[in-house]
Order: structure tokens, then sequence, then C-alpha cells
């Protein structure tokens, strides 16, 4: 069937500019201080001192990172500017929408695109091949870089194989050492980062060039590497000096901020009836070395690509826009240090990877996100098996938006060293609510329920837990909030990003049709303190 850079004295302003007064950003700005005493050292008159840190490499001795290359100079102002996407949802049943655009037939999509996904145990079970990218003309800096502070450490991905049924312990680096600092979780952030490359999304490029202006009302981002430049553009609407960004349109719960939409489309096709990923995409205008077509039979667009996932594309779109706002803050009169992102149904699961790879993000809305976003995958099949009521998982989801290898045999859920609590960890310390709605089956929130718990146990360990809540409390259509939700939403954005106080201790559980919310049984693993 068819296939449907940072040296330590920059570092330490990263570290002033975190101060800012955000309660948000102190947990962020003790890490931040913390990884700068351990990799810098201290500074004197008489120059630089070293640092000696086993977990933590002086500059030098560290790897160069995957991604893409930068340094030409930009292009015309306004050359690759696209249409915005189009606006739709996923899975089964009615839709409800994210943002103000309609919906497309007022239907979600089928999640499965061109045909039946081949059965789990077809083909012998096969580790999937590593997304490689080659080395940039400029290494990135020994430190990281704003949106991943850990992109110096030297990680790796973890193995595939073996029959796992419980969640993999998040604080459990790939050799099985258990972290103890907080210091020590930026590292283990960077692993599950590279399990999701490796099994789920491929790469995230390295921040490349961007050049960003406003005017009448619109922000014009313009990205640009050695290959290439597009222009991502956003109309501005709204005031305050916090950002939300919506997922393909303006946000529906975020209020009291500037709206700055993300056009998906912009990056590479939103495709929600099909799984079509068409090679002519902007992104690949940018990022060429990461197109390469699936040998399907069909044409290019319809066998797709075998390189990434739309979820890595669109996560680094997200990323340009919050460069572009760091250019023009001043002008637009906002605060970088107070951005949101908001999605539902597909584009909940892009908000939730967006927030998980760019820490300039505050607070992160995912609102019933399905299979690939909050729900583990092993425990949705396991769901499945149990009750065989019919949810996302990995041999049915949309193949455009994961790794061809994830989906081709579709790879055993049990058999990864990760799972989606880990991704949905790697926004802490910072703010998260999920949302999720148990009258929509194929959300599997029975899974997405015992992921969100495992994950609440890493900003248990950090000491902030009352930057993490869940609210199942609906009964209404798909991405229609509930009173309840609507009010959990607003706790977050006024304590996080207006600085107004409020009650965020929310965890309100699902009960749904033939669901078991124990997760004694899934979580086998201590939750330390991180120090």
């Amino acid at each position: 069937m068819f296939r449907t850079t940072l040296q330590c004295s920059s570092f330490r302003t990263i570290a002033s500019s975190a101060a800012r007064g955000s309660e948000l950003r102190a947990p962020l700005l003790a890490l931040v201080a913390l990884s700068t005493a351990l990799a810098c050292g201290s500074e004197d008159e008489s120059g630089p001192a070293t640092a000696a840190s086993p977990a933590f490499p002086a500059p030098g001795s560290v790897a160069p990172q995957e991604g893409g290359n930068e340094g030409e100079a930009p292009a015309a102002p306004g050359e690759g500017e696209l249409n915005p996407g189009v606006e739709g949802g996923e899975g089964q049943g009615s839709e409800g929408s994210p943002v103000d655009a309609p919906l497309v037939g007022g239907q979600e999509a089928p999640a499965g695109g061109g045909g039946p996904a081949p059965m789990m145990g077809d083909t012998p079970m096969q580790p999937p091949p590593a997304t490689e990218m080659p080395a940039p003309t400029e290494p990135p800096a020994a430190m990281g870089y704003p949106e991943n502070t850990g992109a110096f450490c030297q990680v790796s991905a973890g193995e595939y194989g073996g029959n796992n049924p419980n969640l993999p312990n998040p604080f459990a680096m790939n050799d099985g050492s258990i972290i103890s600092t907080a210091e020590q979780w930026r590292c283990r952030r960077n692993e599950i980062k590279k399990d999701l490359e490796q099994y789920e999304i491929g790469v995230k490029p390295e921040p490349p060039q961007v050049a960003a202006t406003f005017a009448n009302n619109q922000l014009s981002v313009q990205v640009t590497t050695a290959a290439g430049s597009i222009t991502l553009t956003s109309n501005v609407t709204g005031s305050g000096s916090c950002v939300v960004i919506g997922m393909n349109g303006n946000s529906n719960l975020v209020n009291g901020c500037r709206q700055v939409p993300f056009n998906a489309g912009q990056v590479v096709q939103v495709s929600l009836s099909n799984s079509d990923q068409p090679p002519n995409d902007p992104y690949y205008t940018v990022y060429p070395e990461l197109w390469e077509e699936a040998p399907y039979g069909g044409t290019p667009t319809t066998n797709g690509n075998r390189r990434i996932g739309n979820y890595s594309a669109w996560s680094w779109g997200i990323s340009r826009l919050i460069d572009g706002l760091e250019q023009v803050k001043d002008q637009l009169g906002v605060d970088t240090s107070k951005i949101a992102v908001h999605g539902c149904s597909y584009a909940g699961k892009m908000a939730l990877f967006a927030g998980a790879l760019d820490e300039r993000i505050a607070l992160t809305v995912a609102q019933e996100s399905g299979g690939g976003g909050i729900p583990s995958w092993r425990l949705s099949e396991d769901f499945n098996q149990r009750t065989g009521t019919d949810v996302e998982k990995i041999n049915n989801t949309n193949w455009s938006w994961f790794k061809d290898s994830m989906l081709n045999p579709p790879l055993d859920p049990h058999a990864l060293p990760h799972d989606h609590h880990e991704l949905v960890a790697m926004i802490a310390p910072r703010a998260v609510i999920a949302l999720g709605n148990p009258t929509q089956s194929w959300l599997s929130d029975e899974s997405g329920y015992k992921s969100l718990v495992a994950a609440s146990e890493v900003w248990r360990a950090l000491g902030a837990s009352e930057r993490f809540g869940y609210d199942f409390n609906t009964t209404q259509a798909h991405c229609a909030a509930s009173p309840s939700q609507v009010q959990s939403v607003n706790a977050f954005v006024n304590r996080f990003l207006l600085d107004q106080d409020a009650n965020t201790s929310i965890a309100n559980p699902p009960n749904g049709a033939g669901f078991n919310l124990d997760t004694n049984a899934a979580i086998d693993w201590q939750t330390p303190t991180l120090q």
C-alpha cells in the first residue's frame, strides 16, 4: 500500500535574563546558574576558570550536535511566504475547533491515512534506522542555547528491544544509572529527546539564522540556512505582555495575552484525511537533506518521507517564530519569558511537542491530544487488547506525523526505551495543563491519565508540583472545553503568565466506561528528590 551558539559568557547572559521576576523561571534560573558554575567555572580578572565535572564535559570535549547549516545571508524579504495551513481534527467522531477558523467538513479525519497498517508481529522486530544529518557548517555552542540549555550533554538514544510492559523510569539514564540532581535532569531530558528523534519524529535541527520584522500587525520571520530561505508569518492580535501561540489559529482558551498563531502549513502540509508528505513543502527548501522518499511505489507525496515526521518540523517552526518574537519583543511590548502554546487534537500533539522541545515556552496547554500526545503507546496498546476499544496507537496513527520507520512495520511499543510520559516530562519544571475527554474513546484517556500521573513525578522530584495539572472533567464534544477545563486553564494562565494568585493544584481524573485508573502496575520505580 502507499504510505498516506553560546560561550560561557553568553550562558551567563541567559542566566541573567531568566531572572526577570517570573515565578515560573525560578527553577530554570537555578538550573542554569548551577550548570554555568559546573560547566564554565567562575571567572575573575585573570580569566575563566575550568570546571571539572564528569557529568558535564568542558567546552571543547563536546561532540557536535545534529543540525542544519547556517550563516548565509538572508534572502529578500517575503521570499518563501505561503498561505496558512488548513484547520481540522484527528481520529474518529465529530470535531470541535481548537481555534477560531472553521473545520474542514465538520468531521475528524481518519487517523490512519491511506489504508490499513501492517499488523504488529508480521515482520521480525528490528530497531529503526537512525535519522542522520550532515555535520553543520559550524558546530553548535558547547553550552547549548536558550531553546535547549542541555544541548551540550553527550547522550544517545536508548536501545530498542525486550518486552517492558511498564512505563520506563524517567529518572533512569539509558545506561541504567539513576539521576539524583536537578542538573542531571538536564541531560536525562536530552536523552529522552534523542529517543523521540530516533524512534518517532526524526531530528529537530539546531537554531538557524533568522531575521524578524513587525509591521501592520504582522510578524515576519525569515529563516535562512546554507540551502535556502523561507518566511514564516503570523497576524498578531490582542493585547497584553504575555504571548500565546495557537496551533493554526488563535487560541480560544488562553486569554489576556497577545495572539501570535503558528501557521503549520508554512513549514509542512497538514494532512488529516490522508498521510501525504509533499517533497516540495517549504521546510525542505531549508533542509533538503531531511527529505528521503519512502519506497512504496506511489508518488513522492503519497509515499512520504522516511527521515522525519511532521511533528519535528512543526516544533522547529514554532521555535523559529519564538526566535522572531525575541527580536521584535520591544516593538511588540511583550515579555518573552511568558509564552504559552495551545492546540487541540492533532494540534494538541503539536503544542505538546513544541513545549517539550523548546524551554522558552513557559506554559503548554495540550488539549485532547490523543495517541502520540499524552497517552502512553504501550498502555494504549494494552487498553485496546483488554477492552477491544479502538484507540489511537502506533499501528493506526497518521503516517505523516511520525517517522516511516516507526510505522512500517509498526514498532512494538513494549520494546521502546521511552514512552510519552517522558515526552510530557521534558516540559518540567515549566508549567503544563493537559485536558482530556473521556467521551471520545479514540483519545485513549485511561492511558493518557496514567501517563500524566507518571510524568507528574518529575515535577514532584523537582519541587514544582504546582506547575503540573490535568483535567478530564468534561462531557462536551471533541475540543469543546468544559467549564471546569476553562477554569483550570485560566488558573494556569493567571499564575504563570499574568503573575496573579491562583490555585494550580488541579488533578481531575477521567471517568470513562471500562477504565482502570490504578497506576501501581504501570509504575514500578521510585521517585527521587532532585536537589
